[in-house]
């Protein structure tokens, strides 16, 4: 089965839905690769319930989503032309993690697949006897994103080195990479979310290497704040984020309500562009810094309106749209769960 429906689901009805969804969503992320007439997409679903997925195309602060459904074990088709009006970079998301496969192949070309990776610090390895790579950058941020990248020979030793600016969001830088002799390793370093799509001929074809995210990005944590970490109580909770606290009143609070779960409330509170140094993805497998971050703490709450509910990773996806919205959130299923130390915040490790 392969069709598409576009869908206008506002902000409103996907939060309310999430609020009672245990588990998180999955997100895939495509540079743009070809045009849409020479794309398909091929999505696997690797369970045995059937699975619902939406291809999302951004227009501004806009997403136009069409839903795809897949019965269980199953893989459907899914044209460029079906959603995409031109090149450009596009999402497909999953509600569940881990249900679907996903790849993207432009006419009789290698197949691309697609993955989540968001961490703006990611390596790619190569096997001997390259010395050329094709690169497709996607900027993940709203602002323009400065991506140093760095290629290493096997010993270890720099032999190239590019700086690129991915001017705005959602924008592909692709290109061609002469290094002119044997590359093991490329490095990419963003200052911001990105995802990075490198591809090499292997002797017979094109082939891609996948981005490896070797360790979270260091994140310039503010000694003179106590942290806390926000998520749900669920034992198999994927989403977190943190809030960073200097007025002694609002930390007493969050410390009494980890002692006492009976005073656990919500998190009411104001965020603003960039991830003030603090904030990231704690539970997710890269720990990537999110694009947003808490600037205030309004309140600790037993109810908060649904307008603001929702969760870390959607607040994410609808970046734009939840700042212009007055950026305000409340999220109803978490909670302040544990106090981290500036070098846990700052690692990305967190202690036993």
């Amino acid at each position: 089965m392969d069709f598409g429906i576009k869908t206008s689901i506002g902000i409103g009805s996907l939060i309310l839905t999430t609020s009672f969804t245990a588990g998180a969503s999955q997100v895939f992320y495509s540079p743009s690769l070809c045009a849409p007439e020479h794309l398909t997409l091929f999505v696997t679903n690797k369970t045995n319930e059937p699975q619902r997925v939406w291809t999302q195309v951004r227009y501004g602060a806009e997403i136009d989503e069409r839903h795809h459904d897949l019965e269980a074990k199953s893989q459907i088709k899914i044209r460029g032309t079906s959603f995409l009006p031109e090149a450009q970079a596009f999402s497909l998301k999953a509600w569940n993690k881990n249900v679907v496969q996903v790849s993207s192949v432009c006419d009789d070309s290698f197949s691309t697949p697609l993955t989540d990776t968001t961490s703006p610090e990611v390596t790619h390895w190569l096997p001997s006897s390259v010395q050329s790579v094709k690169l497709h950058l996607l900027n993940l941020y709203l602002k323009p994103n400065s991506v140093r990248l760095k290629a290493f020979n096997r010993l270890g030793a720099v032999i190239g080195e590019k700086e690129i600016t991915l001017e705005k969001y959602y924008d592909t830088s692709a290109f061609k990479w002469n290094l002119n002799q044997t590359v093991a390793r490329i490095e990419v370093q963003g200052a911001e979310r990105l995802h990075s799509v490198l591809s090499y001929d292997n002797g017979s074809g094109e082939q891609v290497s996948p981005s490896v995210a070797l360790k979270p990005v260091t994140l310039p944590a503010d000694t003179t704040k106590t942290y806390f970490l926000v998520s749900t109580k669920d034992p198999q909770a994927d989403e977190a984020f943190v809030i960073a606290l200097d007025k002694p009143e609002t930390i007493a609070t969050a410390r009494e309500q980890i002692r006492n779960p009976n005073l656990e409330k919500i998190v009411v509170a104001g965020i603003e562009l960039g991830n003030g140094g603090f904030n990231r993805a704690f539970l997710s497998r890269d720990k990537a810094p999110y694009s947003w971050s808490v600037n205030r703490v309004d309140a600790f709450a037993d109810f908060a309106h649904i307008d603001c509910d929702g969760s870390p990773e959607l607040t994410e996806e609808r970046l734009e749209q939840k700042l212009n919205e007055g950026g305000r959130i409340c999220f109803w299923r978490y909670r302040v769960v544990r106090e981290l130390s500036a070098s846990e915040v700052s690692s990305g490790k967190l202690k036993p």
